[in-house]
């Protein structure tokens, strides 16, 4: 498989096995990308995805997004290992439950530098070298942002949440524009529920809340309300941003694509 051959790819959010960021770096791999940097402000797997993927295309730093030094880091070090860059998957994320009686402003703020303004910064920082290469491949270059379907659904008691991932949305929307006549397409993925460790940990947040009875009831309940009556894996969706970063995907951009089930639909 070489869809993405020759390519070169940033993917932050990268550093837990078991999540949508892992399983974007091995689909990558195996769809012939040149490198793959994966980034993460957590560090302590660092060893486990390089023995899993080798270090001869593949390279792992940690990486705070909401850092502009960090960015520049990052970044460097992609052209100097790599010699360029053709794909940014914006992936790193995080959420606070919580409405707005209760939830701090500390963690609102905290919410949106991760899911926003590191989105904001990725795109910065790496839209330069990404056109300097949009030439050499028929779709360009591509940026995926991982927005979710909380982006389009209200919910009182996640509120920085959905606020962040909808504000994603609308720089997705504008940054398609500035960069199409640079050659590069931006994306938006909107994951459903997506069986990962990171919403395992929701779930209990869910509960805590009193969002649903237990965190066994949360993840009953939320299963159930896809149309398909299942959650979905990170290799599934994993796909999509093979997708999407390829040729195959050369003239969509700005565009919003639901990895749901139907569960959006359903509200």
């Amino acid at each position: 498989m070489t869809r993405l051959k020759d390519r070169i790819a940033i993917v932050t959010g990268a550093g837990r096995p078991g999540n949508i960021g892992e399983a974007v770096c091995a689909q990558f791999l195996e769809e012939g990308a040149a490198g793959v940097v994966a980034t993460d402000l957590r560090d302590g797997e660092a060893q486990a995805l390089t023995d899993r993927f080798g270090s001869e295309r593949f390279a792992f730093q940690p990486h705070d997004v909401a850092s502009e030094a960090d960015w520049q880091r990052v970044v460097n070090l992609t052209l100097e290992r790599f010699g360029g860059l053709d794909i940014l998957v914006n992936n790193a994320g995080m959420g606070m439950s919580g409405d707005s009686a209760k939830l701090s402003l500390e963690n609102f703020r905290k919410t949106m530098d991760v899911n926003l303004y590191g989105a904001f910064l990725g795109t910065k920082y790496c839209a330069p070298p990404i056109a300097e290469r949009a030439a050499m491949h028929t779709g360009g270059g591509a940026i995926i942002n991982v927005s979710s379907m909380a982006a389009y659904m209200p919910n009182a008691h996640n509120i920085a949440y959905h606020c962040s991932k909808s504000a994603l949305r609308m720089l997705t929307l504008c940054t398609s524009k500035e960069l199409g006549p640079q050659g590069i397409r931006v994306n938006s993925v909107h994951p459903g529920p997506i069986m990962t460790p990171l919403l395992k940990e929701a779930f209990k947040r869910y509960s805590k809340a009193g969002m649903y009875a237990s965190p066994e009831d949360a993840e009953r309940r939320i299963a159930a309300s896809s149309p398909l009556g299942r959650t979905s894996t990170p290799e599934e969706i994993a796909r999509l941003f093979v997708y999407l970063a390829s040729d195959d995907a050369s003239y969509i951009t700005g565009t919003a694509i639901a990895h749901d089930g139907g569960v959006g639909s359903v509200f």
